[in-house]
């Protein structure tokens, strides 16, 4: 059966689309081999802004003295239309089995990062992480989103909480390692717009091809019955 080239169009904008919801954009965002160290100052964090996809940052810190460099500050914006699903700790690197990550709202940190009330979530992570969540046997966090995490009072008690995904507006992250060791880490934050506007117009366009295509074959089948 014979398509006109305004069908042809479609099915090709279609795939594009496809692809698109498919296949989300992936940049880093900071990294400390390029672009230098993190901030040390909770009252100054490093500000970085998130983009559509994922989003990673790459570090390391290195434990209170004899360390130099325990703590790295960021503080991360996501753009209005937006929410932050996942905070994936995606690579640790380290002879200590883990480190300590938590963030608060706004863009600064206040108040006394060693205290769980100023926290809105907090996790370890590391290769062997042992959380206050009643697990006596520590755990890999390595490849895992720990948002939802975070968020569970049973795994971070005594925080102030929050409820994922992370709404548009300013957070500060703290990632520390509080052993003298250097510690390597990657953390990929997902970002999507909220209504994921790209897809659902993509799935109203393919959906609208579909039911154009349908008509045709239909009306193709009826002219050869008569």
């Amino acid at each position: 059966m014979h398509y006109p080239s305004i069908i042809k169009n479609n099915l090709f904008s279609a795939a594009v689309c496809a692809l698109l919801v498919a296949a989300p954009a992936k940049a880093t965002i900071y990294d400390e081999a390029v672009s230098g160290d993190l901030s040390n100052d909770k009252g100054a964090p490093t500000a970085l802004t998130l983009t559509p996809g994922s989003n990673s940052v790459i570090g390391t810190v290195n434990g209170f003295a004899p360390g130099t460099d325990p703590q790295d500050w960021v503080s991360f914006t996501i753009p209005t239309g937006f929410v932050m699903t996942s905070y994936i700790n995606s690579k640790y690197d380290s002879t200590d089995p883990q480190g300590f990550t938590g963030f608060q709202f706004g863009s600064s940190f206040s108040g006394d990062e060693f205290v769980a009330i100023s926290y809105a979530g907090y996790a370890h992570f590391g290769f062997a992480a042992t959380n206050p969540d009643g697990n006596p046997v520590p755990a890999t966090t390595v490849g895992l989103n720990l948002l939802p995490l975070m968020a569970d009072p049973s795994f971070a008690p005594g925080t102030t909480g929050f409820t994922p995904p992370l709404a548009a507006g300013t957070y500060t992250f703290l990632i520390q390692q509080g052993n003298p060791v250097t510690t390597g880490y990657q953390f990929d934050m997902t970002l999507r717009s909220v209504p994921e506007t790209g897809s659902s117009l993509c799935l109203l366009g393919m959906g609208g091809l579909a039911i154009l295509v349908l008509r045709r074959r239909l009306g193709y089948l009826d002219r050869r019955i008569r």
